[in-house]
């Protein structure tokens, strides 16, 4: 009996070297599952670019890596940047050797080099006045951000009309770009809006008053006209 005892162990023990031996443990292979590496991007440049109108526009390029092995020669780009003054976006995507789809986007801002230096960046105090039906809410906040010479980021074209003064959150403001022109003027670039999937249809009348540091402007959107004023805090 000792003697089956001792073989049934000895055989279990070289069964189980066996299989320890057998298991891979590397960078692709985990046992008999295969590792597979997603692309990631690295941009050069950053997310967001800038380049003056009348340039000749340059992609910064981009490096793709599938795990160790660089793959940047598989990269496609999915879209163009224009001549004219504007956002354009770039999407850059690659399929690793599995088959599977991986991509990463850019921005790239095309901006008037005559645009006024003029820093309208800051937090606002806004006042946001819907026409019609009538309806009025005060001491919203909102947030402008310069971008590049002449164009900025606005956190809401309407005001926080919606996102604050009728709290439906942060989806529901109308976030986006638009240009300070060299007579105070504002220009729209492009908005947009998660909740509805709608966008400002116009920006006019809007003005900076750079003597009081105060924006006013009409926009519109959803078939209304907002009326805000933004006050620099």
């Amino acid at each position: 009996m000792k003697k089956i005892i001792l073989f049934s162990f000895l055989a279990l023990a070289f069964l189980v070297s066996c299989t320890q031996k057998a298991i891979i443990d590397n960078a692709d292979q985990v046992g008999i599952s295969k590792i597979t590496h997603y692309i990631t991007f690295s941009l050069t440049g950053g997310p967001t670019v800038t380049f003056p109108k009348g340039s000749t526009f340059v992609d910064p390029g981009v490096v793709a890596m599938e795990g160790t092995k660089d793959v940047s020669s598989k990269v496609q780009t999915i879209g163009t940047v224009g001549s004219a003054v504007g956002l354009y976006n770039l999407t850059y995507v690659a399929v690793n050797s599995d088959g599977f789809s991986s991509s990463a986007k850019r921005t790239v801002i095309i901006y008037d080099p005559a645009a006024p230096a003029t820093d309208i960046t800051g937090t606002y105090t806004s006042t946001a006045q819907r026409i019609s039906p009538a309806a009025i809410f005060k001491n919203l906040t909102v947030t402008i951000t310069k971008m590049a010479p002449g164009f900025f980021y606005t956190t809401d074209f309407i005001g926080g009309y919606y996102d604050q003064g009728r709290g439906y959150g942060p989806g529901y403001a109308f976030p986006g770009y638009f240009q300070l022109n060299a007579d105070n003027t504002i220009t729209l670039v492009s908005s947009s809006n998660q909740g509805w999937g709608s966008t400002i249809t116009s920006l006019t009348p809007a003005v900076y008053n750079p003597a009081s540091n105060i924006i006013n402007w009409d926009a519109f959107a959803l078939g209304y006209d907002f009326r805000v004023t933004l006050v620099k805090q």
